[in-house]
């Protein structure tokens, strides 16, 4: 009976619902603390947070709203995931991926996002778009960064990455193995605290 226990537990449960879960923890960070975050219009935390967010097959859509500053959006997207592919040949525990959402992932573990101010002057604006254009470079490109500064040579990424921010090479290089993350990277190159 035991044994027969056993085997329907795994029969039942679905590969993408065991390793994934039927959520996956957001971690939301902004240049402003405080920021309200919105998730398909339904108010979910304020930054910095970790919201546990149910998987699903749709896009969610993020807004960050904050008095004083322009209201932010950005999606995420869902994928299959691959360890609900693994699970499509015993249908069984598919279906059991399919009810819980195991089988979805959502393409990100985590947002940045940068507010601007309401009526910012132009140089202001000049410097706050510089500042995102390289902190959208640090998070997309933060796995080839890292890469590429464990072994103290200056790749094609951290040429761009010293062109974009006017940051010497050996400067960026040091930046990059002291951050943890590629949130920690972005807050350091643009010097937010």
């Amino acid at each position: 009976m035991k044994k027969l226990a056993i085997l329907l537990t795994f029969i039942v449960a679905g590969c993408g619902s065991i390793f994934n879960g039927s959520s996956q923890d957001m971690s939301f960070d902004s240049n402003v603390k405080g920021v309200e975050i919105y998730l398909n219009g339904m108010k979910a935390c304020k930054t910095p947070c970790v919201y546990p967010l149910d998987r699903s097959s749709s896009s969610v859509v993020i807004s960050a709203k904050k008095k004083g500053y322009e209201e932010q959006q950005q999606i995420i997207k869902s994928n299959l995931s691959s360890v609900a592919i693994l699970n499509l040949t015993f249908w069984p525990s598919w279906l059991t991926d399919v009810a819980t959402g195991g089988m979805w992932r959502y393409n990100r573990d985590g947002i940045y996002i940068d507010m601007e101010k309401n009526n910012v002057k132009q140089a202001e604006l000049a410097t706050i778009k510089r500042d995102v254009a390289i902190r959208r470079f640090a998070l997309l490109g933060y796995g080839d960064l890292k890469l590429e500064a464990s072994t103290g040579h200056a790749g094609n990424y951290i040429q761009a990455l010293a062109e974009l921010s006017g940051k010497d090479t050996e400067h960026l290089i040091r930046e990059i193995n002291a951050s943890a993350s590629e949130v920690t990277l972005a807050h350091r190159l643009t010097g937010v605290k």
